[in-house]
């Protein structure tokens, strides 16, 4: 499959074809349609042109969980400017920092359009960019060739199994990549209709959500599938399917839809290449996160960890720093994602990721699989295991668990631990937390444990 649309190309594909009056959006306003939308954006499109905004202007765009951001995201793609995604929580100084990496000309925001400095770089092909967490708290600014990333996203729609009827309701902010990628992409190369909830949801009012607009597919991550199989959120609609993305799946959480017949997929991306891999037996204990997806190209290690690496057509990330394009693909284009797995009977295990590998007395030990013993264990609702220096200065494995106050008993988890882990990679200190730390999209921030002194 070859695509050279741009989004407002697939919108009014849509209508020409006679799905004009299906809706295509629906946030906290109401509905909007795929004609209606299409017109929204040819018009914001005049728009930018009027402003002087041309092919490769790089413009930042904050995406907020209105049709609005949507609409502008699309007007600025179909003038081909290199779009620089943003997340609506971002703190301030994350945001000038990226912006500046990605020497942005304008900034597009809830509170009207900011000119930031005149253009210094154009292309004649739309450019998608998009920020990743940095250990340093500086975001790494990630981009890549609009057509690969559409073309990307139309694989997973068709793999995934999105149909022209489907509501997707999508729990993650549309500033994160899987949303706009796996989401908002995905679903308007099907001809469906995105859900975009004002805000994380308990499941009441997610309840009431649902009952109001009937969703067919959940596109969320492990820690709301969870907390929303828990509160009766499986059986408060006809779900299709749910897809997870962003962190481990834990076996439980999957477990609440599958008891009510709701096929659960596992998902594995990230910001360089977009969608990688997809698992319709997704939350096992097992680290398995499925199938490559047509054209994806994976490599990794071979009866025991090693690096993922991965490759898709057309597509040569680079990451922006001052305005510089430092590329992150060899010449084949093959990019090093970072994680650890094991290719077996052609899917990929993940065993975690390079950096966070723990060294104990020469033993290497994944906190992924130590993750997925203890939250097995009675009483943990989650997990996350990072390497911390002990006393004598060496490396220790420490476990940090969401419990209850009253039941938790960190030398009785030790205990059992020991019965499932080699000796080597049985958490040295188990300490309680209310929450484990998470970003916007739900995803472990292991970097605060590791720092954390308390």
């Amino acid at each position: 499959m070859k695509t050279n649309n741009t989004l407002l190309d697939v919108l009014t594909r849509h209508v020409r074809e006679g799905r004009g009056d299906r809706p295509a959006v629906i946030d906290s306003r109401g509905t909007t349609t795929y004609a209606e939308l299409a017109r929204a954006v040819e018009e914001r499109a005049r728009g930018f042109r009027a402003d002087g905004v041309k092919p490769g202007t790089p413009i930042g765009i904050v995406m907020t969980s209105r049709v609005e951001s949507i609409v502008e995201f699309a007007a600025a793609n179909a003038v081909h400017a290199a779009i620089l995604v943003l997340q609506e929580r971002m703190a301030a100084g994350e945001r000038t920092a990226a912006l500046a990496d990605f020497d942005a000309a304008m900034l597009i925001g809830p509170d009207g359009v900011e000119r930031l400095k005149p253009a210094t770089r154009s292309c004649d092909d739309p450019t998608f960019a998009m920020t990743s967490s940095g250990t340093t708290g500086r975001p790494k600014v990630i981009a890549r060739e609009w057509y690969g990333t559409l073309q990307n996203s139309e694989i997973f729609a068709q793999t995934f199994g999105i149909e022209a009827g489907d509501i997707v309701l999508t729990t993650s902010p549309l500033g994160h990549s899987y949303a706009i990628e796996a989401g908002t992409l995905a679903v308007f190369s099907a001809g469906a209709c995105q859900l975009i909830p004002e805000g994380p949801l308990s499941p009441a009012q997610a309840r009431v959500l649902i009952q109001q607009h009937r969703p067919s597919i959940l596109q969320t991550v492990p820690i709301v599938l969870d907390w929303w199989g828990r509160g009766g959120i499986a059986r408060a609609a006809a779900w299709r399917k749910c897809v997870s993305a962003g962190d481990t799946l834990p076996a439980p959480a999957a477990a609440w839809w599958r008891a009510e017949g709701v096929p659960v997929f596992d998902h594995y991306g990230n910001s360089e290449l977009g969608q990688l891999t997809l698992d319709p037996e997704g939350g096992s204990l097992t680290g398995v996160v499925g199938q490559p997806l047509p054209e994806v190209q994976l490599r990794a290690g071979d009866g025991g960890p090693g690096p993922v690496v991965a490759r898709f057509p057309g597509l040569f990330p680079v990451r922006f720093e001052a305005g510089q394009a430092v590329p992150l693909a060899d010449a084949e284009g093959w990019v090093t994602t970072g994680d650890l797995g094991v290719l077996e009977r052609g899917g990929l295990r993940l065993t975690g990721r390079s950096d966070m590998v723990i060294n104990i007395g020469g033993n290497k030990v994944s906190p992924v699989e130590v993750e997925e013993v203890i939250r097995s264990l009675p009483g943990v609702q989650d997990c996350a295991v990072v390497g911390r220096p002990g006393p004598d200065g060496k490396s220790q494995v420490w476990a940090f668990v969401e419990a209850g106050v009253d039941n938790f008993d960190g030398a009785a988890l030790r205990r059992r631990a020991g019965d499932l882990l080699t000796s080597f990679k049985v958490p040295a200190v188990i300490r309680r937390v209310d929450a484990l730390p998470r970003t916007g999209s739900g995803k472990l921030r292991r970097s605060l444990l590791i720092e954390d002194e308390s």
